[in-house]
């Protein structure tokens, strides 16, 4: 029995084996399946072996990260698209515009210039020239612009037409095309009437030449104002590294001297930036667009328009009057100021350039720079000269304010003043009387202002008299005047150390002597005096010269400041004002001649300024202001070989108080 138990058991062990090895084979190795008896069996995407990984805590951080970088990347992606779309979309559209368009810089027009009433000196208007399209007549490679064989057909016919060397024409579109490619080149800048018309009539036989216009300087009141108005031109390498022209490019047109150019920044508004279509291998494919432009501002001036041609008339009276008296006068200058601001009515310069002829006319312009008459020195502001007399009241200055005298230092008047041999003559011979400042400015006696200059000298011999120069030097004179006008000269205030190195011999007390009365190497503008006697007539205050008076734009004005140069401290004054006074009025006055029945109280100095030895006209000045009590205008005249000052430049002087203040002229 137990045998059998036995062996039943075997088999029945052994066939539990078979049965269980044979389930292993049909089942597959890579499920394992979990079942309750509620639930049915879940089979898992894993092996059995695999299985403890899958269920550790490593397996889930490793999922985790890789949805976090997922995260992170689709966000990275969400702000980029938002990034490109909303901030950078307005930049990317432009670089798209300007792959389609090509920016072309034409020249724009400039700001107007106006005169303390408002009349238009200078504006803007159109200006006809011939124009090559550099697209149509060559093509663009690495080294830049080639006239194609066609092209260079079309310029060797115009050439011929215009007699203008093909070479030139092809250097100017050259020109052009490195300031803007895409823009049309001027070729022939001032055509005559009928080449216009010719080219107007025929443009299949100049294909790429055409007539057309470009804003052009005018000048409505004529051609005058070229004393302050200066000219145009186009900016040149050099200038573009300065100060002035840093706001401008390579090929504008800027101003290159007087108003034009100081308030080149005002007035010029830059390249007028068109735009033309290109295909994709850039290429013109479409019209020039040129935007509408952009309102300029406005240059308002202290000059006075009709004070203006009042000054220029009376300097040219100055100059038929010097001639009347057979003096060879070649031209002379004014200046017309407000004593209290430094403001300028009038600058008179004759002979002058026409400026609408040296807007227009380039034949005219170049041979303004080889004209013997140097037209285009403004003598007013450029030109110095010795002062002769007109000098006087600035040493009576010096000497009242350092006390070497006082109004009531009485000095000898006599014909002559003997220092040390050499003999100063005074101009009248016979005079012998003993003199206070007053009087001695009213008869501009040379002999009494020799003895000042002598006692100056001899207060303190080891400054040589260089009392004289420190108070010219404060009054403005041998430095440039800060004025808003390109070309005012500095003058000279000739010192002991100056004349040493210029003459090779020392200063002497007698140099000092002819410093006094203006002569000697002294060299003053007409401007430099007015602001002198600015500072006399305001009480020590010296102005800046200006004529800029503000900035319009639309319906704002803002004035142009200018603050005084300095404020000196004058004393006793008035005996000078006295002096100045009495010799346009007193019958023993050295102008009363021609102020005496003025109905204006004027207070002027003559001025007769030796050229030479002897042999040499005299140049001719009066400087003065008026009214006397209250200055409202300062006039300095300057006749150049004109004569005596009562002969040529009172006169002047006199015609200009008349225009100023509306007084009828007898006669």
């Amino acid at each position: 029995m137990r045998s059998l138990s036995s062996r039943t058991r075997s088999r029945t062990n052994s066939g539990s084996r078979k049965t269980h090895l044979h389930c292993s084979k049909v089942r597959p190795a890579a499920a394992v399946s979990t079942s309750t008896p509620d639930r049915p069996r879940r089979v898992h995407p894993y092996s059995r072996v695999d299985a403890p990984y899958f269920r550790s805590p490593g397996f889930y951080v490793r999922v985790g990260g890789l949805a976090v970088v997922v995260g992170v990347a689709i966000c990275l992606l969400v702000l980029r698209a938002w990034s490109i779309q909303i901030l950078h979309g307005p930049q990317y559209k432009t670089q798209a515009r300007h792959q389609a368009f090509r920016t072309v810089d034409l020249i724009g027009p400039r700001g107007a210039i106006v005169d303390d009433h408002g009349r238009l000196l200078a504006n803007t208007t159109g200006h006809i020239v011939v124009v090559a399209d550099p697209g149509t007549l060559g093509v663009f490679d690495a080294h830049g612009w080639h006239a194609s064989v066609a092209g260079m057909t079309v310029l060797h016919r115009f050439s011929k037409l215009v007699h203008v060397p093909t070479a030139i024409l092809i250097k100017r579109v050259e020109r052009a095309v490195v300031r803007s490619p895409f823009a049309p080149a001027v070729v022939l800048p001032h055509p005559t009437s009928a080449m216009q018309f010719f080219l107007d009539e025929r443009p299949a036989d100049y294909p790429g030449v055409k007539v057309t216009a470009i804003p052009g300087r005018a000048y409505p009141r004529g051609g005058f104002g070229s004393e302050f108005l200066g000219l145009l031109g186009e900016v040149s390498g050099p200038e573009l590294g300065t100060t002035r022209y840093a706001h401008a490019k390579a090929g504008e047109v800027v101003g290159q001297s007087g108003v034009e150019a100081t308030y080149d920044s005002v007035l010029n508004g830059g390249f007028v930036p068109a735009h033309v279509r290109v295909d994709s291998l850039g290429r013109i494919a479409g019209p020039l667009e040129v935007p509408r432009g952009k309102a300029l501002p406005t240059l308002k001036l202290t000059i006075d328009a009709r004070l203006q041609r009042a000054a220029t008339a009376a300097v040219e009276h100055g100059v038929q009057l010097a001639h009347q008296l057979g003096n060879p006068s070649p031209g002379g200058s004014a200046i017309v100021m407000n004593p209290w601001t430094g403001g300028i009515y009038a600058i008179a310069s004759v002979p002058a350039y026409n400026q609408v002829a040296a807007a227009n006319n380039p034949s005219y312009l170049s041979k303004l720079y080889t004209d013997p008459r140097k037209l285009l020195l403004d003598k007013a502001i450029a030109g110095v000269y010795p002062t002769g007399s007109t000098f006087k009241p600035i040493i009576a200055a010096a000497a009242l304010s350092s006390g070497v005298i006082t109004p009531t230092t009485p000095l000898l008047c006599s014909g002559a003043f003997d220092l040390g041999g050499t003999v100063f003559h005074n101009v009248e011979a016979g005079v012998f009387e003993d003199m206070t400042l007053p009087t001695a400015l009213e008869q501009s006696c040379d002999t009494w202002f020799y003895r000042l200059g002598d006692r100056i000298y001899n207060a303190d011999p080891a400054k040589q008299g260089m009392l004289i120069q420190q108070w010219a030097r404060k009054f403005g004179l041998g430095s440039t005047p800060p004025i808003d006008i390109t070309g005012a000269a500095p003058g000279l205030i000739p010192t002991p150390t100056w004349f040493l190195k210029a003459n090779h011999f020392p200063w002497t007390e007698g140099q000092t002597i002819n410093l006094a009365i203006g002569q000697g190497a002294l060299q003053v503008s007409p401007l430099q005096l007015a602001v002198a006697y600015s500072a006399i007539a305001n009480g020590g205050t010296v102005v800046t010269p200006h004529v800029g008076a503000a900035v319009i734009r639309g319906h704002t004005e803002k004035a142009l400041k200018f603050k005084p140069q300095r404020k000196l401290k004058l004393v006793d004054v008035d005996a000078i004002r006295e002096g100045l006074y009495l010799a346009a009025h007193n019958p023993a006055g050295t102008s009363a001649a021609v102020f005496a029945n003025f109905p204006v109280p004027v207070a002027g100095k003559t001025g007769t300024a030796q050229t030479c030895s002897s042999g040499c006209p005299d140049h001719s000045w009066y400087a003065s202001w008026a009214p006397v009590g209250h200055p409202e205008v300062v006039v300095v005249c300057m006749i150049e070989d004109g004569g005596y000052g009562a002969q040529a430049a009172a006169p002047c002087a006199r015609d200009i108080y008349s225009a100023f203040f509306h007084v009828k002229q007898s006669g």
